[in-house]
């Protein structure tokens, strides 16, 4: 029987690895029996996978272990999957392997953020799904042991991922079957390796920023990786533009926190200095916000459309809007960082509709959201609407 391994890179699936491969009392089964999976979001710390080429990935040549990378192909499930690598004496972590779709791609492309709130779409999307195809690949309709590095204090997860892919998949927990926490994982790394292993993460992971503890320990990893902290900027700067409600931080700006830092100057100019050699363009920008079925103070389904209308340099564009907004006789809107025209501002009831015209880098792909144009009727025929006309 085959034993799969969700190797996530981080600190808790690392100790299961390690103590294995340094403990064979620990484990009930041979090494040839074993598959490390990875599945390669195209965004996680160069940090972490150098770590991995350092100190885990040699131990796995050593002991001839089965170590396969994988990621998606593309935005679709019928684009299937790319496997980078599938060897016994792996040697690179492709953390951002050619031929990869990105989560970062996906984010950029339709000029949003990963969502801090519910479920975890990014992880399901990117990680989950894509294990799932490997594993299919590995054992086919097989029985299999499917290992997974949920702490102690994660029986809830567990109860949750236990029915899942039954019969076939028998799930096993270590960390929980050990009593090990992440602390205890942590500190088995540090006595064996002399590391302190950082969490595995995608560099614009919003849950890293949702307790303080985060915030204190991803901002100095920004500040030390300037060029990996970019890529969050950048995606930040690009979903604010076209709804000024977003953020990373729940709502709140990745942007802001950083420049709370009294040593982030450096990193805000490489930002600044990035976003002006980048393209840029006009967007036109519709939402149509449904309301909840029987109370018209609720927002119900959200829907939207984005048109990219014209490109050229940051200048170009700006004064394009600027003198858009001169012939429509509207305001530029601008917090220095973003400039948009409003051409009509949603109402205080549901449904309705805001629509604006925007200025940000030339990223974002042209989509608009299926049922959007009926959506976007009803909220134009919607309570009485308190925004501007045309």
């Amino acid at each position: 029987m085959k034993i799969i391994l969700s190797y996530g890179l981080g600190v808790d699936s690392t100790a299961i690895l390690l103590r294995w491969l340094l403990e064979p009392g620990t484990r009930w089964f041979d090494l040839s029996d074993l598959v490390v999976v990875t599945a390669q979001t195209g965004d996680e710390w160069v940090e972490t996978g150098y770590l991995v080429e350092q100190h885990i990935y040699p131990l796995l040549a050593h002991h001839g272990v089965r170590t396969v990378q994988a990621s998606r192909a593309g935005p679709r499930q019928k684009n299937g999957i790319v496997v980078h690598d599938d060897t016994t004496h792996p040697i690179l972590c492709l953390t951002s392997a050619p031929g990869a779709y990105r989560l970062s791609d996906e984010l950029l492309s339709v000029a949003t953020i990963p969502q801090s709130g519910g479920v975890r779409k990014c992880s399901l999307k990117f990680k989950g799904w894509v294990l799932d195809q490997v594993i299919a690949q590995i054992v086919g309709d097989d029985e299999f042991v499917h290992v997974v590095g949920f702490e102690a204090n994660e029986a809830r997860r567990m109860l949750q991922d236990m029915p899942l892919g039954l019969p076939a998949r028998i799930p096993s927990y270590p960390l929980i079957e050990c009593g090990w926490d992440r602390a205890d994982a942590e500190r088995y790394i540090l006595d064996k390796l002399g590391v302190k292993w950082p969490k595995s993460a995608c560099v614009q992971c919003p849950f890293a920023f949702s307790l303080a503890e985060g915030r204190e320990r991803t901002i100095p990893r920004y500040l030390a990786n300037p060029y990996e902290a970019l890529l969050g900027l950048t995606m930040e700067h690009l979903a604010v533009a076209v709804n000024p409600r977003q953020g990373l931080l729940a709502g709140e700006q990745l942007y802001d926190l950083i420049a709370s830092h009294p040593d982030s100057g450096p990193l805000l100019e490489l930002f600044e200095r990035r976003l002006n050699r980048l393209p840029w363009a006009v967007y036109d920008v519709r939402r149509a916000m449904g309301a909840k079925p029987g109370d018209a103070m609720a927002r119900g389904q959200t829907y939207r459309s984005l048109e990219l209308l014209v490109e050229g340099t940051r200048a170009d564009v700006l004064a394009r809007l600027d003198r858009a907004a001169h012939l429509l006789g509207r305001e530029v809107e601008t917090d220095g960082r973003h400039h948009r025209v409003w051409l009509r501002t949603r109402n205080l009831y549901y449904p309705c509709v805001e629509h604006a015209l925007v200025v940000a880098p030339a990223l974002a792909h042209d989509k608009t959201f299926k049922s959007f144009e009926k959506a976007w009727l009803a909220g134009l025929n919607g309570p009485a609407q308190l925004s501007l006309s045309f």
